[in-house]
């Protein structure tokens, strides 16, 4: 081969190589944001599911006394926190604001909005972060075990 051909090879196969890094590259950005996305919307989905809790459980109760005792059990029961720890309450503790402002908004109280909820569950999940080092929604990544099935 030629100078004047190797050259112009080489010229051709530097482009394709730049055009293949161009393309991976670009491969890697698309998948980085399909998981930020991806877990964005995970997270969105369990934060109703959170306030879908909150709200649910504060229908009957009265006062907020009540109310506070039935979200924190059905936090518990969702997550399993069957027995309780200075972990769990300390988690629970702060999310007590935040329930008080769901049920404030579900029962129409003190002018309570949407907006307002939102603030909190923030300020929570804010906290929890800083505390953990993790989402609170990782919380719900629980892993079951599959039972065996065993015939007799």
């Amino acid at each position: 081969m030629s100078d004047a051909t190797a050259a112009l090879v080489a010229n051709f196969e530097g482009a394709a190589k730049r055009a293949q890094e161009a393309e991976t590259a670009l491969r890697k950005r698309v998948a980085e944001e399909i998981a930020r996305l991806e877990r964005q919307r995970a997270f969105a989905f369990r934060r109703a599911r959170l306030v879908r809790l909150l709200a649910t459980s504060a229908e009957g109760p009265q006062n907020h006394e009540e109310v506070a005792a039935a979200q924190r059990t059905a936090i518990a029961e969702e997550l399993g926190w069957e027995v309780e720890s200075a972990s769990y309450k300390a988690i629970l503790d702060e999310m007590k604001p935040l329930g008080l402002s769901v049920w404030r908004c579900v029962s129409n109280a003190d002018g309570s909005t949407p907006e307002l909820v939102e603030a909190e569950i923030e300020k929570f999940e804010t906290w929890f972060e800083g505390k953990h080092g993790t989402s609170f929604y990782a919380l719900f990544d629980q892993y079951v075990p599959e039972a065996p099935l065993v015939d007799f």
